[in-house]
């Protein structure tokens, strides 16, 4: 089955790259905000739970956005060990997004 992100235009939305260092805060709100816009797609798609799955496979559990979820998200689902830094980046990364999209909603 294939999802809404497989005929979007830019399925790179999918695989945000993860800012580095002190981003600054125009860069910060464009990825918050591409992140988001690939969020919104997969609430809507209908083969969310198939793609969670998939996302949740240790090749992918790491990268991208799969079945609505960021790759931090997944890695706190799955209680995998943090501690290496790209792991406990991605929950960073994840928890920033969400943050964002909450401050964007008030």
């Amino acid at each position: 089955m294939k999802g809404l992100c497989s005929t979007y235009p830019n399925p790179d939305l999918w695989f945000p790259e993860q800012v580095q260092g002190k981003p600054s805060r125009a860069s910060q709100s464009k990825l918050a905000s591409e992140v988001s816009l690939a969020l919104s797609i997969c609430n809507r798609c209908h083969a969310k739970a198939e793609c969670l799955m998939e996302g949740m496979r240790e090749e992918n559990i790491e990268h991208g956005i799969w079945g609505g979820m960021l790759a931090g998200e997944r890695i706190l689902l799955a209680g995998i060990d943090t501690n290496q830094s790209i792991r406990r980046d991605a929950v960073v990364f994840a928890e920033g997004v969400r943050r964002w999209q909450e401050l964007s909603l008030d």
